[in-house]
């Protein structure tokens, strides 16, 4: 026996024929995606599936294939495919077989290839697999289709929209979950870069570092964050009719700029105060500690002299260190400061760019959505 199978690619039939020869069918398969081909093999058919998209309703790809399995009076089926991935698969079943089978003379199988191989899930392909191995009934022949504009179009109608409102669902759905990966991609590089900070900060170079490393960390964020928003859009558009104009190009070169390091503030009167109190501190320190070893070895002006050196030298180290304690202050400050500004900015990329995309996409849905076939 010869079976044909019909079908547009987004039904899948190269699939479902693999899945009929697991399941039992070991008549010889030839599948067909266009007219002129169902046209030729229709002839030397014994039996035909039209498989139908479960995305859609029918529409005049399958008229033009019930005509040719019609012209040659070949026993037909009325397969809908991938049911498992389409919550409103009965509805659009529905109305394609109002367009194609009014009569309802044409058996009618809701299949899900990728439940062949669960043990405890109803896949539907052994009963089409048992039908095309039967006997062929002839009282299952299709008749002509019926000619566009007298089909139920309230029930098209309404299978079409729950299928826009399904797809615009999966489209809000997966740009929340693009964005909040994004955000959590972005948060914990940034909370790295900070437990960093105290370490580096005190090296040369640490603001073109860190400058360095936030573009970086912006970077990727923006490319995961398009990468996913591709992938969003794809599984939201697939199967629709036309060519999508795909996501708007989006500039990635344009990193937040970032100051070339901390700022320097003038000196104020609190930096005579921290003078004027390492100084005192390292003249104390310095004459509490050589005066007595000068005293007991008799020394006199010179060693006043030598205190005099002492205490000077340990002001200037005392006034030193708390130099460059409060420079390290101020730097750290300062990078926490970049970084809260650049995961703000970076936030605020990601937001702005979900809401484009997602009105852009929507947009493009509905566009290429015709009354009778999503």
């Amino acid at each position: 026996m010869t079976l044909v199978i019909a079908g547009t690619a987004g039904a899948e039939p190269e699939l479902l024929a693999r899945a009929l020869h697991d399941c039992g069918w070991d008549g010889e398969t030839v599948v067909v995606g266009t007219a002129a081909a169902a046209r030729r093999h229709a002839e030397s058919a014994d039996v035909a599936v039209i498989a139908l998209d479960s995305s859609m309703p029918a529409d005049h790809e399958e008229d033009v294939f019930l005509d040719a399995f019609a012209e040659t009076e070949t026993p037909t089926a009325l397969v809908g495919c991938g049911v498992d991935a389409f919550s409103c698969w009965p509805r659009t079943l529905a109305a394609s077989r109002a367009r194609l089978d009014p009569d309802h003379r044409l058996p009618v199988f809701a299949t899900a290839v990728a439940l062949v191989a669960e043990p405890d899930c109803a896949s539907g392909i052994p009963e089409l697999a048992a039908w095309c191995s039967a006997e062929p009934d002839r009282n299952q022949v299709p008749t002509r289709a019926v000619p566009a504009g007298t089909e139920d179009s309230e029930s098209q109608l309404e299978a079409s929209a729950v299928v826009r409102a399904d797809r615009m669902a999966g489209l809000r759905a997966g740009i929340v979950a693009a964005r909040a990966e994004a955000a959590s991609s972005t948060r914990a590089a940034l909370a790295d870069v900070h437990g960093r900070i105290p370490e580096v900060c005190a090296a040369d170079g640490f603001a073109d570092w860190l400058t360095h490393v936030l573009d970086a960390v912006e970077q990727r964020s923006r490319g995961l964050f398009l990468d996913r928003l591709a992938q969003v859009r794809a599984a939201a558009t697939g199967g629709l009719e036309g060519e999508g104009a795909g996501l708007h190009p989006l500039d990635l070169s344009g990193a937040t700029a970032a100051p070339g390091g901390p700022p320097r503030r003038a000196a104020g009167p609190e930096d005579a105060v921290m003078l004027l109190l390492g100084a005192s501190m390292g003249f104390g320190v310095g004459r509490m500690v050589i005066a007595p070893t000068l005293a007991w070895a008799g020394l006199g002006i010179g060693g006043t002299v030598l205190s005099v050196v002492a205490g000077t030298l340990m002001a200037l180290w005392v006034v030193s260190v708390r130099r460059a304690a409060t420079e390290r202050a101020r730097t750290e400050r300062w990078a926490v400061e970049l970084i809260g500004a650049r995961r703000a900015a970076i936030e605020q990329w990601i937001g702005a760019h979900a809401g484009a995309t997602e009105a852009h996409v929507s947009r493009e849905i509905w566009n290429r959505t015709r009354p009778t076939r999503v």
